[in-house]
């Protein structure tokens, strides 16, 4: 399941102009270019998924259930380099 804080979500939309919605809908459709290994979290995973024509990062845990929780979203100048078109 995926889960994420409301609140967190109504910024994303606010200042980024994306939602948790738009973001699970890749994940569920299977449209996530990578899953990388946070560099400074060690219990943190980032998907890099393509929204709008940009590349993404979304930083997220698993739970003990095995719920994914979405932490947040903003745009990777260095992973669209990496994996943008």
């Amino acid at each position: 399941m995926l889960i994420w804080d409301e609140r967190k979500n109504r910024i994303l939309i606010e200042e980024r102009g994306i939602s948790f919605e738009e973001i699970a809908e890749k994940i569920i459709s299977n449209e996530v270019i990578d899953i990388l290994m946070h560099s400074k979290r060690e219990s943190q995973k980032i998907f890099v998924i393509a929204i709008n024509d940009y590349t993404y990062a979304v930083p997220f845990i698993e739970d003990k259930d095995g719920n994914i929780i979405l932490k947040t979203a903003y745009p990777s100048r260095k992973l669209h380099a990496r994996h943008g078109e």
